[in-house]
């Protein structure tokens, strides 16, 4: 490690959503700004990167919004800084492929399958659940810590129900594993940036400047034959289906615009996701 740059712990899924982080880190933009940056994936997810934070394993992470804003309300020692992805996550609804299910209106009563408690496929599920009519209890879910856990569980035993990011599971619905029968999406930014709040207060000029390289990386992607060969060789995708994809995401670097979170948290304490009863800053103000 080079002394003179300044080390940053910085935690996301391996999705294509972070390809503007991993591009800067390739070209060496984090180091030309002094700073060290350490990537770790996290296949978990959010619940996951939220015990890293709470552990001070790392200093900010790319979260899911709604894991971000319940852990927060929950006393999660980090706050928000900024916002990362602003187009809605599109949660595919997944079912074993072997199944007889076909239709929203067969679930009621499933499993559902989460990546761990307070992650968003966990919190993306209770949501799910209500609107067709019932409240899963801890029965009625079943931890499987990733995608491919899910695969695996769906390969075997009884029918659940998988709640994942639509185009990254693209594949294991074109390969016969999973069966994709509805698809939800909230009123909320689909990612955010978080930092835990020591590490805010104590080196705002670091998180600031991360920020900028990685507003000026987000800048640079558009719908280019470029960036379309950049987003298969990195996720895997079909040409088409990275077109697709790269139609639907909207990046933007930058403090969360006015009430972007209160349908969250309505959302949130409705389902009785949030334990605590005071209000509770959910972002960070850095100079």
């Amino acid at each position: 490690m080079d002394l003179s740059l300044t080390s940053l712990r910085i935690a996301g899924v391996p999705e294509p959503y972070n390809l503007p982080w991993h591009l800067a880190m390739e070209q060496g933009r984090f180091a030309q700004a002094g700073i060290d940056l350490q990537w770790h994936t996290v296949p978990e997810g959010t619940g996951r990167m939220c015990r890293m934070l709470r552990d001070d394993e790392l200093d900010m992470a790319v979260l899911v919004t709604e894991g971000a804003v319940r852990d927060i309300l929950n006393g999660g020692p980090h706050r928000i800084v900024s916002t990362f992805v602003e187009s809605p996550l599109p949660w595919g609804v997944h079912v074993p492929a072997w199944s007889d299910l076909r239709e929203p209106a067969q679930l009621k009563g499933v499993l559902f399958a989460i990546s761990r408690p307070g992650s968003g496929s966990h919190i993306m599920a209770m949501l799910y659940a209500e609107r067709l009519g019932w409240r899963p209890g801890p029965d009625d879910l079943v931890v499987v810590h990733n995608m491919e856990g899910a695969a695996r569980r769906m390969a075997e035993g009884s029918p659940v129900i998988f709640l994942w990011e639509t185009y990254v599971t693209s594949r294991y619905v074109e390969t016969g594993v999973m069966r994709r029968v509805d698809e939800v999406r909230g009123d909320w930014p689909g990612f955010v940036i978080v930092a835990r709040e020591e590490f805010a207060r104590t080196r705002p000029d670091v998180m600031r400047e991360a920020l900028a390289v990685l507003d000026r990386a987000v800048s640079g992607l558009d719908l280019s034959a470029h960036t379309v060969e950049l987003v298969t060789q990195n996720a895997g995708f079909r040409e088409e289906l990275a077109r697709e994809w790269l139609g639907h995401v909207r990046w933007r670097v930058g403090r969360p615009v006015g009430d972007a979170f209160q349908d969250l948290i309505r959302t949130l304490k409705h389902l009785g996701l949030v334990h605590g009863t005071a209000d509770i800053a959910l972002t960070h103000e850095f100079a």
